[in-house]
């Protein structure tokens, strides 16, 4: 592209991602309409994550071809310089060049398996990259051939200039300032300062010449030394035996024992720790405040982009030929430096001063002084990253914190997550207002159960329920929530013993998030009622609708009473469930108590404390017996006041041994003692007839047993037969013989 007479010939992120204006967060300006190619490594690295982010969130669907127009196609995938991960997935599909992969969209490959976001976001910021110094690249014979990743700048429209500090470098900077001395600008900085409006295009193209110019082409390419070479260079001047020494030794990532280097070199453990003293000795003089050395500056540069903690990858931006590595001895500059210098460490990504672990004890001192009574502290107000812009600042101190133990939410730390009520307190703390249990969960970092926060935080003096199930902290002085059974306890007295339904429906579905029928359910049930639009405790004591002999599902023992339940899945998730009526009688239950049971596996709970009596959770029971949902199991209530769970028999296709297994009994030894057993489950005597016994079983609602039944009524009416035929009394031998 060509640029305007007044801004550089460099193209900007716009024209090479013509989307980004429409897409890009503005909170930071119109960064797109900066240049693409500016010196900034750490701005640009940043600018590419917010383009690989765009892509995977906003642009998913679009291909690789319309995200990045301006790549070379004919670019092969190995030169881009993917990590192994990433190359590796697309060679095993068959993808070698750019062009290969210009159709799939972001989600397609997204969606491979074992290739996490992290890894695309990585390769897209490659391919970002590269699209940028694509645009950069003339076309062969083009009309455009100025060379935007510098150091080549056009002088003018036809004649391109190689920069280096030779005449014209001399002339450009005499040019230059010249004109700002004649504007009156003597002393401002020639390579900072914005030109005036209406300055010479000669002095506006030299100004441009010298702002592009790169240390190779100031320094030539062999004198361009980076980290690497740098450290290279130190380290020759060693002997062969003392670098093999360095290189096993303090630079390995599995150390060598002494005693396995000696073995190898021929020499004692002694003479193997001498020479690595003297070969380290060596390097650190170069290390030295005073030596005055390239070494030297590059580790105290390192040291003071460090600060405090710094993550390895953030020093790897700023400094990034310490990624390079030392062919010497096989390891990346910057663990060749960590290794030398004993100022700061890296370990598990992170830089810190002078240890990790030491970082570590001054965060926790430095979080002590800013968290408030709960634990809880603003990440921003935490300062031990040094690093710019601070929103990135703020995302790399949570990522530090984590890796400390501790817990984020969102712009918080929270410290004090040890227990559920502790937990819960501190993302009270964070929010700021009631939160229902679920709402509460869902921000646990870990998983934990709904049922075992709402008993816990119950239980805890420093929450209060102000609704249903949304929960504060005390400390906020919030009325307090009681059931509705209580809130409408509270409305009578406060009306003298009588208030309107519709008066009553309207004082609490106004301050709880109650349901205006739940109202009215609670109203005209024990112990109130409701007669003529009028909500009044009840007169008398409620009775129970169905007896146990009328309750479908529920059969006699000799001991107790059974009931037959379908196995849910919220059973097996821990839930309570609806009783039938007639437990409240045979448990003396009243509306608003709750009793214990005794039982194998501990106390079972059974409560009325809603319209209808409810069992507590029985998924200790079905897990001890690996009950599945969609079974069938007995909940049985003894007259001892004790609770067991059993499984019912699996059906097996005859009617009468099926009939059984629904009442949960075995089938007995005679026909007679089949119909006695399936007249005592319902209470009626054995004298009652079969169709007696099959019609009380279908008034009761066990339609499933009745049909069984009639399907066995020729032996049940053998067996009835049986029961009801006089008995004969049994004669001696003897006896008989008299008669005759």
């Amino acid at each position: 592209m060509s640029g305007s007479e007044d801004s550089p010939d460099i193209a900007r992120w716009l024209d090479v991602f013509p989307w980004l204006e429409s897409t890009a967060d503005t909170s930071l300006g119109p960064w797109w309409n900066q240049p693409a190619s500016g010196p900034n490594v750490s701005k640009r690295h940043r600018h590419l994550e917010a383009i690989a982010e765009i892509a995977m969130s906003q642009l998913s669907r679009w291909t690789i071809a319309q995200l990045f127009p301006t790549a070379d196609t004919g670019l092969s995938l190995d030169a881009l310089g993917l990590p192994p991960r990433g190359l590796n997935m697309f060679t095993r599909r068959g993808y070698r060049t750019v062009e290969d992969i210009a159709g799939l969209s972001v989600e397609e490959i997204l969606d491979w398996k074992n290739f996490g976001v992290g890894s695309v976001s990585t390769i897209l910021e490659i391919l970002a990259d590269q699209a940028v110094a694509d645009a950069a690249t003339p076309e062969p014979g083009g009309a455009d051939e100025s060379v935007l990743r510098a150091p080549v700048l056009e002088k003018d429209a036809q004649t391109p200039v190689q920069p280096g500090v030779d005449a014209s470098t001399i002339d450009d900077l005499r040019v230059v300032a010249e004109w700002l001395a004649l504007v009156g600008l003597p002393d401002s900085p020639l390579f900072t300062q914005t030109l005036p409006i209406g300055t010479p295009q000669d002095v506006v193209r030299a100004k441009k010449r010298l702002e592009v110019l790169t240390s190779t082409a100031v320094l030539g390419a062999e004198r361009a030394l980076d980290a690497a070479s740098i450290l290279n260079r130190s380290i020759r001047k060693l002997d062969d035996r003392a670098i093999g020494i360095l290189r096993d030794r303090m630079f390995a990532d599995s150390p060598l024992t002494l005693d396995a280097i000696g073995s190898k070199l021929g020499v004692t453990r002694e003479r193997v720790r001498q020479i690595e003293s003297k070969a380290r000795s060596a390097l650190l003089s170069e290390l030295g405040d005073d030596s005055g050395s390239p070494l030297a500056s590059l580790a105290q540069a390192a040291q003071r982009t460090i600060h405090d903690v710094l993550p390895l990858s953030a020093l790897l931006e700023e400094m990034p030929s310490l990624k390079h590595t030392v062919d010497t001895v096989q390891q990346p500059a910057w663990r060749v430096l960590d290794r030398l210098d004993d100022s700061y460490e890296i370990e598990d990504g992170w830089c810190a001063s002078p240890t990790v672990e030491a970082a570590r004890t001054a965060t926790a001192t430095q979080i002590e002084e800013f968290v408030d009574g709960y634990g809880v502290a603003l990440v921003a107000s935490l300062d031990f990253i040094d690093i710019e812009p601070e929103d990135r600042k703020r995302a790399i101190t949570a990522e530090w914190l984590e890796y400390c133990g501790y817990t984020i939410d969102g712009d918080h730390l929270l410290t004090r997550t040890q227990s559920v009520q502790d937990y819960a307190a501190s993302i009270l703390s964070v929010v700021g207002s009631p939160l229902s249990s679920d709402d509460i969960i869902a921000r646990f970092a870990v998983e934990r159960n709904v049922r075992s926060l709402r008993n816990a935080l119950a239980k805890d003096d420093r929450f209060t329920r102000v609704d249903r199930d949304r929960w504060a902290l005390s400390e906020w002085g919030l009325d307090t929530y009681s059931d509705i059974r209580s809130l409408i306890r509270s409305e009578l007295t406060s009306n003298g013993g009588r208030i309107g339904l519709d008066t009553l429906i309207e004082k609490i579905t106004s301050k709880y998030s109650v349901s205006p029928s739940s109202v009215t359910a609670y109203a005209s049930s024990a112990p109130f009622e409701t007669n003529d639009g009028v909500v009044q405790l009840a007169t008398g004591p409620r009775e129970v609708r169905k007896t146990p002999q009328q309750t479908r599902r529920m059969f006699r023992r000799p001991d107790g009473w059974s009931i037959r339940v379908k196995v849910t899945k919220d059973h097996l998730r821990g839930s309570g469930s609806v009783a039938p009526t007639a437990v409240a009688g045979i448990l003396d239950l009243q509306p608003g108590e709750t009793v214990q049971l005794d039982s194998p596996l501990g106390p079972q709970m059974v409560a009325w404390t809603g319209i209808q009596p409810n069992f507590g959770t029985i998924r200790r029971f079905l897990v001890d017996r690996d009950i599945a949902a969609g079974d069938e199991v007995f909940l049985t209530i003894n007259d001892d006041k004790t609770f067991s769970v059993e499984e019912a028999s699996e059906p097996t296709g005859e009617p009468l041994t099926d009939a059984l297994a629904l009442i949960g009994v075995a089938p007995q030894p005679t026909p007679s003692d089949n119909y006695k057993a399936l007249c005592a489950a319902i209470c009626i005597p054995d004298s009652s007839g079969i169709a007696s016994l099959i019609g009380a079983y279908r008034e009761r609602g066990d339609t499933d047993i009745s049909d069984l039944l009639i399907a066995s009524r020729d032996s049940l009416e053998t067996a009835e037969a049986a029961v009801s035929a006089p008995e004969v009394e049994s004669a001696d031998v003897d006896d008989i013989l008299d008669l005759l």
